[in-house]
């Protein structure tokens, strides 16, 4: 069946849907078919392709970065319009707890289930995770003198609050340097005993973080904070939607999040829970009535908010309740295992992440040797594909962490990815990076190399070698070293060259004893060898 066959009968109820309970009725009819035919699916390949099928990705385009913004279902976007169109027909009785038929309260209780929380009043919509680690930060009586602990791994929208609070209330931020890639949790835990002062009110910690993956042993680190009387406060931007997330199991006093990744929703939706027992400590100003705490969808010290948005924010959750939050963690982490496995052969990519099952996630990242992760992006993206790319580590103030910067690719996978993409993914990384013996195009798919390059003689060499390539047709060319880290040592050929046998030396007489790479790009091919100077 086609996939806009899927969407027939939903849109055309839509359509005459003059009322809430009519599009309501539309989305759950649709949900209900999509159970259906999950049920019936014969296989897991046909269950998961049923299910990418709610997707609206354009063909060819394949979307390997949830971790910065997911891909919404169809279903929910055209919901979300059809409740703009209500709203709109009357403003006044609509703008602040929603409609007949769907109260926009009622997705706290979502929201409460979808994260594990107790109560709804332990739950505040946001609009993303930077929004809801400001009103943490913000709704603490600080001490001249406090200090938060945090990681060189976090991602800015997770720790400007703190710095915005180390400017506004006297407090300290320290860091604690994460290996990488870190092999067992007993070390995390160990740096964050190590970390921790007599000072401390706040550790604050990804629970996936953004920059290789890694998943926090963040109930372990409960047992550390907890009878210390510390605060945890986890940013879980990447894990709900991703990870089935239960926020008392992690033992955390505030978590944050952003839908509209993992969990798929409309963009600029987010999740802010805060513990019953902490929320004396954390007094989160849109919750403020003036005289106490309410949490609340509409409430005077948060303003006007997006209802419709509010509304499809819940619809998401229930989107997933179909599928199951269990089974779309199992698929994308089989999904990124697949992919891990796939990328283990190249030795153009170093992986930064963690392979314990228990600190890894569905997201991955590798470090390349020979070339840029800007360089990789831009191919890929002319080719089809949307990957990240990113750095860590991030050393703020007058923490003694040596900075590393360390350029990566951040590689994710989510329930509308699959195998075949993910192999179309491997053959293009691998041609990127100059690995391969194919090419990769947008229109075309793999293509035969239209060149040769051989390896470079002597090696091991001291001070001179020569590298030797092959042109079957004339073109511009590009040869350039590279040192392990990615940086460019010097450009042995930049122009049109004509077809044939080629012969350039290298003359490292000035460098230093070590690995280098070279790369020889013919066009958009390129190919990537290794050779050793040694002195």
């Amino acid at each position: 069946m086609e996939r806009r066959d899927f969407f027939k009968g939903m849109i055309a109820s839509l359509a005459m849907a003059q009322t809430l309970p009519e599009i309501a009725a539309a989305l759950s009819g649709h949900l209900a078919n999509l159970r259906d035919d999950l049920a019936g699916s014969t296989d897991a390949a046909a269950y998961w392709s049923r299910v990418g099928d709610e997707f609206l990705l354009r063909s060819g385009l394949m979307h390997f970065n949830c971790g910065s913004i997911g891909a919404t279902p169809r279903a929910i976007i055209e919901a979300y319009k059809s409740y703009i169109d209500v709203m709109e027909t009357d403003p006044i009785a609509h703008a602040w707890s929603g409609y007949d038929g769907a109260q926009a309260e009622a997705v706290l209780d979502k929201a409460r289930r979808f994260v594990g929380a107790r109560t709804r009043s332990e739950m505040l919509l946001t609009r993303n995770t930077t929004e809801a680690m400001n009103l943490i930060a913000s709704g603490i009586r600080w001490q001249s003198g406090d200090e938060v602990l945090t990681t060189d791994h976090e991602h800015a929208g997770g720790i400007i609050c703190w710095l915005h609070m180390q400017q506004m209330a006297a407090i300290h931020l320290r860091q604690i340097h994460l290996p990488t890639p870190v092999t067992d949790k007993a070390e995390i835990l160990q740096r964050i005993e190590d970390g921790i002062t007599e000072r401390t009110r706040v550790v604050s910690v990804s629970h996936v973080n953004t920059t290789t993956g890694l998943r926090m042993p963040l109930a372990d680190i409960a047992r550390i904070t907890r009878p210390r009387g510390i605060l945890l406060v986890a940013d879980g931007a990447q894990a709900p939607g991703m990870l089935d997330v239960n926020v008392r199991d992690l033992g955390v006093d505030a978590y944050a999040s952003s839908s509209h990744k993992w969990m798929l929703a409309p963009k600029g939706t987010g999740l802010l829970y805060i513990r019953g027992e902490a929320s004396a400590q954390i007094r989160a100003m849109s919750a403020s009535t003036g005289d106490g705490i309410q949490h609340g969808v509409y409430m005077a010290g948060g303003g006007t908010r997006n209802t419709p948005l509010m509304v499809a924010h819940g619809d998401t959750m229930d989107f997933h309740d179909i599928i199951g939050r269990q089974r779309v963690e199992a698929r994308v982490l089989q999904l990124n295992r697949y992919l891990r496995d796939r990328l283990r052969p190249l030795p153009t990519l170093v992986p930064v992440s963690p392979e314990d099952p228990e600190l890894a996630s569905a997201m991955v990242s590798y470090a390349p040797v020979g070339t840029t992760v800007n360089r990789i992006a831009s191919r890929l993206l002319d080719w089809g594909f949307r990957i990240k790319s990113t750095h860590y580590n991030s050393v703020y103030g007058d923490n003694s962490i040596e900075a590393q910067d360390q350029q990566v690719i951040r590689l994710s996978t989510h329930i509308f990815n699959n195998e075949e993409q993910i192999d179309k993914l491997v053959a293009a990384l691998a041609s990127a990076t100059g690995a391969g013996s194919t090419a990769v195009t947008a229109d075309e798919g793999e293509q035969p190399q239209a060149f040769e390059v051989g390896a470079n003689y002597p090696n091991p060499f001291n001070a001179n070698t020569q590298i030797h390539y092959e042109l079957a047709h004339g073109g511009q060319i590009e040869v350039t070293v590279y040192n392990t880290k990615g940086q460019t040592i010097d450009v042995l050929a930049s122009g049109w060259q004509e077809a044939g046998a080629h012969q350039l030396t290298w003359n490292a007489a000035n460098q230093a004893t070590g690995s280098y790479f070279y790369e020889v790009c013919a066009g958009a091919k390129r190919v990537v060898r290794k050779m050793v100077l040694l002195k």
